[in-house]
């Protein structure tokens, strides 16, 4: 067949392998694998020659997907730089040295590099980290490849980017795969793929030979295929490749992520957009947007201020220093202090979460959480823990009263047996926790393999007992032994330096997550972690001579968690490894028991597998002290077997027999089929991938602060519903909408999506594709979402989202780089600590901003109205000089308003709408700015004319603008003095008034934050050294040195302060009327109507104590 170049589909491939680059009439995986070799002129025993390799790396390219350069350092200062406040601070920073006000113009230049400086480096930094966290990849794979001339193909090992379609590679457990490949018929040995970071899905994807009929099903629903970035978790198959690079599943998810949204603007409607994405009013973070407009609304004011004070000299032959005036009067109006505090806030919030494992790679992302409504997470390793667990067991047996002990009788109980529950801590693998007997009443101790911190009351509050490993019933017994012998998976604890935390003191919690670590197929890591909490351990169980004392993989260590156990000698005879057309497993033992005992040896044959497969296997149940099966047993047990797998779990049977000692021969030599028959069933275990412990906390938290929690995951829908319950996504009763999986959503149009009421808060079997179309949808109705994930199938959504936040220890390097945050932890419950301190970011904000910019209406108050201070000359006689109006409104007013912006976040933080984080620029913080912002510029002109014409007789002296003279300028120095001293003090005070929008300033911790209470301290100081030290007073500030005018400096600060707290007790008062009337109201409805009382009630209790 005739190569069709690479960049022709010969058809549409849509939902199918779109992405394959060979010359396939089909999707891959509806093909037969010999159609496939054809097609793409291989070998199966002998693969490529070299001439057809190279031809296919010149047509095809290099097996690896396109790189994403990282972000540099100009690239990100230009970032910093461009932005609407720093652009307005830069004009007048050019103005100011147009004007030769050097002082000026140096100090703004000094707070721009300041601004831009901190926010670059703070993002160039996590940027290094990021790009630092262990890359995940296969360096080189196993391929069969023949020489240019031909011949026989030879197994060589070459580097993954040198794979190319139609090369035959060789697959092994724990190989990643190095592109997308279809699985050669008569080539596979029991292959399971691990791919999670592709599919979401916990289990591993048991892999079939034959072709499927369905073009347009899930990458997890191709089981004859296996892709680019997954792992081979068992078995091994011979593959043949279809697609390399970008045209793989993972290259597609990468392509996806650099395309943006579709731009239907055309004409001067694109420009239009263009040009506001350029002035920072669209395209970026809610605040950053807000703050953009300000400071175009700002600069427009200080244009109109500083024309006003230029037209006081009605145009003509405007003084040098009018001139400078006219400059000052337009910085005073800008917070020239905002963005550096903005940008030192954020840096500090991300230092304090970086040591709160999560890495924030863009400092705006940390205020755009406050305000979100949604947070959309895969499952997988993010909810959960990403491993498998024993979660409950079941055996068909009726213990007597309930007892459970190894002498216990018993019979046979196919109604309701003995259901067990296994308790499982932080780490999956450790081997140590609770085996509980459901709902019966034993008199029983804890075992030793109990923690320590499990003592009688917490056992009896758990609803069960604790299972005595001195004492075990037979059923139990039986069932336990089948799931530690029938498997070929090891749990071992990690040595002293393998790990960073392996040194770590018995209270660090990292020891126990990372001293034990699981290999082999994640189901039977699963079940040898179970086995091994009641002391059935397989090495321990194989192993030769007396009982060990510890309980741990490796029988030569003794470990701390010790019990023992009855001595024998398990030795495997024979192995039937799992086959997935016939699912299930079996091994054969000779136990050989301890020579006092007075047993008798016996081969023991064991089975697990999938119910119906093992079931019609049996033909009695319990091995010892059982009965022959019956017709109507199989519908009972099938009852259990639902019940179970209802809970989200994964049932396996178990099923066991004996044979006498000298069938060991014929045990050797039986086909499989005549092995696996006359089985005693013993019970039913159920497994799957537990959601973390601080999972449901954290979703709780969600609620708490009315944030929708969604899970979008690659996993089935029962698991995915059973764990959305779990962690409290979903109620019991939960609505039918609530659920849906990715197809039913995808088959749905954008319209028929927003007609849903919800949207779904569950969506299971999803495409990447279906996690995009959801935060669109969530887009459309105007709330801001939270993707947070760790595999390239999160990669998309987490782009498309308004904050990604990406997993540090198992994600992808596509879902890093594609994130605003990564946990370092990979815990789901990081988030709402970055929430939370969203929150707390939002809340500063509106502290500082308040400070500074009514600072910003005073002075602008204070020095329009100066300008009706006319001289003899008849020009204005400055209240307070530029420089000085410079020192107060950079130097002054920047530390009080950082150290307002490093307030603690407060405890209700939580307990508020997303919608009351959408805006600092409410109508109360407005009216508060204005109302601060005329008060302290009203007591600043006061004391200028208490001084003026109060104490001396109003002679405003000559020139008093340009050199200020003891003989002619003394009586406005003075004032000025007062002016300054007064302005000062004053704004200090504020500074403390802004850190409660309504709490009385007697009743705060003025302490609790050191950074405000000592800038404060440090900035009232100040005021001494400006007024009393000669030339900086007079010649730089243009003040002379105040006596008596002290007293009038405290009296104002006194007078402010007694004003503020009564128009603060005017607010609580307005706002405690308002409660009490939405109270009332609240008696009329039902039970929200009671909450929502509640509520109103604690509030007005704070208001009180506030008060």
């Amino acid at each position: 067949m005739e190569n069709i170049p690479s960049e022709q589909k010969p058809i549409d491939n849509a939902g199918g392998d779109a992405t394959q680059n060979g010359p396939l009439r089909a999707p891959a995986h509806t093909l037969s694998s010999n159609e496939i070799v054809t097609a793409l002129q291989t070998d199966i025993e002998n693969g490529l020659t070299a001439s057809q390799a190279k031809q296919n790396m010149e047509k095809y390219g290099p097996n690896k997907l396109k790189e994403i350069p990282p972000p540099s350092f100009l690239s990100i200062l230009v970032r910093n730089t461009l932005n609407a406040m720093t652009l307005v601070l830069i004009a007048a920073m050019a103005v100011s040295f147009g004007t030769q006000d050097f002082i000026s113009g140096g100090v703004i230049a000094a707070l721009i590099v300041i601004n831009v400086g901190v926010g670059t480096i703070n993002e160039y930094q996590a940027e290094k980290t990021v790009a630092a966290l262990e890359a995940i990849g296969a360096p080189t794979a196993n391929v069969i490849r023949r020489g240019a001339d031909g011949g026989a193909g030879n197994i060589s090992t070459i580097k993954t980017d040198e794979v190319v379609p139609g090369d035959i590679l060789l697959i092994k457990i724990g190989d990643i795969v190095p592109a997308d490949c279809r699985i050669l018929e008569g080539q596979l040995a029991g292959l399971e793929c691990d791919e999670a970071l592709l599919t979401g899905e916990s289990l591993p994807s048991v892999k079939t030979e034959e072709a499927l009929d369905d073009p347009v099903c899930p990458v997890g629903d191709r089981t004859c295929m296996v892709y680019s970035g997954s792992q081979a978790a068992k078995g091994r198959a011979k593959v043949v490749c279809v697609a390399t690079g970008m045209n793989t599943e993972l290259g597609k998810i990468s392509a996806a992520l650099s395309q943006k949204a579709s731009n239907n603007r055309i004409g001067f409607a694109a420009t239009w957009h263009k040009i506001k994405a350029f002035l920072g009013v669209v395209d970026t973070t809610p605040l950053q947007i807000k703050l953009n407009k300000l400071a175009y609304v700002i600069l427009f004011f200080a244009c109109i201020v500083a024309v006003i004070v230029v037209a006081s000299t009605g145009f003509k032959n405007v003084p040098l220093s009018i001139a400078t005036y006219a400059v000052a009067a337009a910085v005073s109006l800008l917070p020239a202090s905002l963005p550096a505090v903005i940008a030192l806030s954020l840096s500090t919030a991300a230092k304090e979460l970086a040591k709160n494992h999560a890495l924030v790679r863009r400092m705006d992302a940390i205020e755009t959480l406050a305000a979100v409504t949604d947070v959309c997470s895969d499952k997988t390793g993010t909810i959960t823990l990403g491993k498998m667990v024993t979660r409950r067991v079941w055996v068909p047996a009726a213990l007597e009263a309930g007892k459970l002990g190894v002498d216990t009788e018993f019979g046979t109980d196919l109604d309701e047996g003995q259901y067990f529950t296994v308790e499982t801590g932080s780490d999956p693998f450790y081997p140590q926790g609770e085996v509980l007997a459901d709902n019966k009443d034993v008199e029983q101790v804890p075992t030793q393999a109990t923690s320590d911190t499990d003592d009688e009351r917490t056992l009896a509050n758990k609803g069960g007992k604790v299972l005595d490993l001195h004492n075990l019933a037979k059923p139990m017994h039986e069932l336990t032994l089948c799931a530690a012998l029938c498997s070929s998976a090891s749990i071992q604890r990690v040595k002293p330096g393998d790990n960073d935390n392996s040194s770590n003191s018995d209270d660090d919690d990292d020891k126990v997550t990372d001293g034990w670590e699981g290999h082999g197929d994640a189901t039977e890591v699963a079940l040898q972690v179970f086995a091994h909490k009641l002391g059935y351990g397989k090495p321990h169980l194989t192993k030769t001579g007396s009982a060990p004392d510890a309980v741990a993989s490796s029988p030569e260590e003794d470990e701390d968690i010790s019990y023992s156990r009855q001595p024998g000698k398990y030795e495997l005879l024979v192995e039937h490894a799992f086959d997935s057309s016939i699912k299930r497993m079996s091994m054969a033992y000779t136990y050989t028991p301890p020579a006092e005992s007075g047993e008798e040896p016996y081969i023991l044959v064991l089975m697990k597998g999938a119910f119906e497969r093992v079931f019609d296997r049996c033909t009695s149940l319990l091995a010892e002290g059982g009965r022959p099966l019956e017709k109507s047993d199989a519908d009972r047990v099938q009852a259990h077997y639902d019940s179970l797998a209802s809970d989200g779990l994964r049932v396996l049977s178990m099923c066991s027999k004996r044979l006498p000692l000298d069938q060991t021969q014929a045990v050797r030599e039986m086909q499989r089929d005549d092995l696996e028959t006359d089985m005693s069933f013993l019970g039913l275990v159920g497994i799957y991938d537990p959601p973390r412990t601080e999972s449901a906390v954290a979703v709780q938290d969600c609620h708490n602060a009315a944030i929708i929690p969604r899970m979008l995951t690659g996993d089935h829908i029962g698991t995915a519903i059973a764990i959305a319950q779990q962690v409290g996504i979903l109620p019991k009763d939960y609505a039918k909408s609530a659920v849906m999986t990715g197809p039913q959503f995808d088959a749905l149009s954008e319209d028929e999506i927003d007609k849903l009421d919800p949207l779904p808060c569950v969506v299971a079997r999803c495409s990447p594709e279906t996690k995009v179309r959801m935060v669109d949808a969530l887009h459309r109705r105007n709330r801001l979402c939270v993707m947070t994930g760790d595999g390239v199938n999160d990669a998309p959504a987490l782009s498309r989202s308004d904050v990604g936040v990406a997993m540090g220890k198992n994600g992808s390097d596509v879902a890093k780089q594609s994130a605003e945050i990564v946990l370092s932890d990979d815990n789901f419950a990081t988030i709402i600590v970055a929430i939370r301190k969203g929150r707390g970011i939002f809340f500063n904000l509106s502290k500082f901003m308040l400070y500074l910019m009514s600072g910003n209406i005073a002075q602008i108050v204070l020095m329009l109205i100066g300008l009706a201070f006319i001289d003899e000359q008849g020009i204005s006689t400055f209240p307070i000089s530029p420089v000085a109006i410079l020192w107060i409104n950079t130097l002054c007013a920047g530390p009080p308003a950082l150290a307002l912006g490093l307030e603690k976040t407060p405890a209700d933080a939580m307990d508020k709408k997303p919608s009351d984080y959408n805006t600092i620029f409410t109508f109360w913080w407005i009216f508060d700015l204005f109302a601060y912002g005329f008060l302290l510029g009203a007591i600043a002109i006061a004391n200028f004319a208490i001084v003026m014409w109060g104490y001396f007789d109003g002679y405003l002296g000559i020139d008093c603008n340009e050199d200020l003279r003891e003989d002619t300028c003394n009586h406005t120095g003075r004032a000025r003095g007062s002016v300054f001293a007064s302005f000062l003090i004053v704004l200090m005070v504020h500074a403390f008034v802004c850190k409660h929008p309504t709490q009385s300033l007697l009743r705060m911790n003025l302490g609790e934050n050191k950074v405000l209470l000592w800038s404060v301290v440090i900035l009232g100081v100040s005021v001494f050294p400006v007024v009393y030290i000669p030339v900086i007073n007079d010649k730089v500030f243009l003040l002379f040195p105040v006596k008596w005018e002290w007293g009038l400096v405290f009296a104002s600060a006194l007078f402010y302060l007694v004003v503020s707290e009564v128009y603060k007790l005017a607010r609580r008062m307005g706002q405690s009327r308002k409660d009490q009337s939405a109270h009332k109201d609240s008696d009329m409805v039902g039970e929200d109507g009671a909450a929502e009382a509640k509520q109103i009630a604690a509030r007005e209790k704070t208001y009180k104590q506030s008060a």
